[in-house]
């Protein structure tokens, strides 16, 4: 998503909001990414965006503030808990010592 369109200002202020998440966010960076990207979407929308099933991994990614209201969307959408990926497990970047 290094280039993509946007109709109008507020359509692209949201979308900046939203493309920011990336897989290995901690779930403290996840929750205040999803708060900036639902306060954008109420205030420019004036509606819940129905797309946070997507970009909630666990409960834990869920900002406290907005815990009941997300729980309910979740609930509806058939929401499951995914697992969060570690990108430091990756088999290229763990070193072996010479002779192993």
């Amino acid at each position: 998503h290094l280039f993509t369109t946007a109709e109008t200002k507020e359509e692209a202020m949201v979308l900046v909001a939203k493309l920011v998440m990336r897989p290995n966010d901690t779930t403290k960076g996840r929750a205040i990414k999803l708060t900036h990207y639902v306060d954008l979407h109420k205030r420019l929308y004036g509606l819940m965006p129905d797309d946070i099933h997507l970009f909630v991994r666990n409960k834990a990614d869920i900002p406290i503030t907005m815990k009941e209201e997300f729980l309910k969307i979740l609930e509806e959408k058939g929401w499951k808990e995914m697992r969060i990926p570690d990108p430091t497990l990756l088999p290229r970047l763990i070193r072996k010592r010479k002779g192993e």
